[in-house]
């Protein structure tokens, strides 16, 4: 091999760039398909119970999907159970009220000479389905009762941001926790799952009521056999 070779290849390499070999990427999270098998069943969560056939958790469509799309599966599940738990005290809230409102109403406005707002759907609670919401103190009481959830909401935001990773779903701060039991303890992993059951019966609940309302017309008060 000539001199003028060995300079030309080496002139070539010094001038071709240097490409060191690219880092592997950080593994994305990896959602699958509806029907196929999620997250569900393996979060320790309370009230986990691998119950997903359907495969909805993995899709994540909540808020903070919408901002960061590489968002691990475990941080959807803990989001979509604190969505679960603030759905089920609505429930557990409306599941009491919505037969004591059938009971009382009639009774309170006979004896106090208020509305009786529960006379224009035929002793049926007030509802999208059953009328009745444009009556008296009903509308600004809804909206009442949505600026204080938002209020609740924005608490339950701020405690979940100073938290970090140690954010509990439904935690909404020193103001709201009754220190029945120790954080991290049995005793209060059990009264989560108390909590959580409680609530999807709740729901269950609910949707019962306004489905046979619906349906049959007959006040829900009057379904109760010791009502």
């Amino acid at each position: 091999m000539s001199i003028s070779v060995l300079t030309a290849s080496a002139t070539a390499a010094f001038f071709v760039p240097f490409n060191p070999t690219p880092k592997a990427a950080a593994p994305k999270p990896f959602y699958p398909g509806p029907f196929s098998p999620s997250e569900v069943g393996s979060t320790g969560l309370p009230g986990d119970v691998g119950f997903d056939p359907l495969g909805l958790a993995n899709f994540d469509l909540l808020l903070d999907g919408a901002t960061d799309k590489e968002r691990s599966a475990a941080y959807v599940m803990r989001d979509y159970r604190d969505a679960e738990l603030k759905h089920g005290r609505f429930a557990m809230l409306a599941a009491v009220a919505w037969p004591l409102q059938e009971k009382l109403n009639p009774l309170l406005a006979a004896k106090w000479h208020i509305p009786n707002l529960v006379a224009e759907t035929g002793g049926l609670s007030p509802s999208v389905l059953n009328g009745g919401l444009e009556q008296s103190i009903i509308p600004s009481a809804v909206v009442t009762f949505m600026i204080m959830a938002s209020l609740i909401e924005a608490q339950g935001l701020r405690v979940k941001q100073e938290q970090g990773d140690s954010w509990l779903p439904g935690d909404y701060g020193k103001f709201f926790n009754l220190k029945i039991a120790e954080r991290g303890t049995e005793q209060f992993f059990s009264l989560q799952s108390g909590e959580t059951w409680n609530g999807r019966i709740a729901m269950i609940a609910i949707l019962a009521y306004v489905v046979q309302e619906a349906i049959t017309r007959v006040p829900t008060i009057d379904t109760i056999p010791f009502f």
